[in-house]
């Protein structure tokens, strides 16, 4: 006579089911070769957000496409059986404003003059360089890779920086001579910056956007201006 009270009873399944567990086996199948954007390198078109009407400002008016770069790897860590993943990293970033200003200095802090030199003096330009060590963070979401591994991405993100260096470097022509003078060490800049990204693309090819939360000088050192930039990224491994 069996004892119905020792018999064995059904375990409940827990976890996954064998369903999910199959989709996800596929996925990863599929994401096995795919390049996880680990290096990138962006080149941007800088420029400020602020009121050129500013008396500070002296009517400066910031050249449309200032050239920018930044280059930076991510580690790629993807949410298991998604096609989302999170990606932290470490970048450098060079950011420039071509005008026609010189900066100055007084108790208000820095403000901006057009360059004149005279009649025998030529200015070419004039522009503002920063550096910055950063911290980037994006949450990325890939379609399904084609059989080349390539597939549309998309990555929304944040960084912030810490300058590392900012100065101006401006070109003359002196009675046919060119010239070119550098000065750094500008405290009324903002020591940090800090904004959301945006990275839109197709394989290796994408389209960046960044906006800066921080304005460019520190509290009552400056006029208001902020930094956005649009660009091409170019990703790898």
């Amino acid at each position: 006579k069996t004892d119905s009270t020792n018999a064995a009873k059904p375990r409940k399944h827990t976890g996954p089911s064998e369903e999910v567990l199959a989709k996800r086996r596929e996925i990863d199948k599929k994401f096995a070769k795919y390049s996880r954007d680990h290096i990138y390198v962006n080149l941007n078109g800088t420029n400020w957000i602020y009121n050129s009407s500013d008396p500070r400002f002296g009517g400066m008016q910031a050249k449309w496409f200032s050239r920018g770069i930044d280059i930076g790897f991510n580690w790629d860590f993807r949410i298991k059986g998604s096609r989302v993943s999170i990606a932290p990293g470490i970048a450098y970033s060079n950011t420039n404003i071509y005008s026609r200003s010189l900066m100055g200095h007084d108790s208000a802090g820095t403000y901006f003059t057009p360059i004149d030199y005279g009649s025998d003096t030529t200015a070419k330009i004039n522009k503002v360089s920063f550096q910055y060590l950063e911290i980037p963070l994006e949450l990325r979401i890939r379609t399904d890779p084609d059989r080349f591994g390539n597939c549309w991405k998309v990555a929304v993100g944040f960084k912030a920086g810490v300058r590392v260096d900012v100065h101006t470097k401006t070109k003359l022509v002196v009675d046919g001579a060119t010239h070119v003078f550098v000065e750094r060490r500008f405290a009324d800049y903002n020591l940090f910056r800090c904004g959301p990204t945006l990275r839109v693309g197709y394989s290796f090819v994408n389209i960046t956007a960044y906006y800066g939360l921080l304005n460019m000088f520190k509290p009552g050192l400056g006029p208001k201006a902020n930094e956005f930039s649009v660009g091409l990224s170019f990703t790898a491994l």
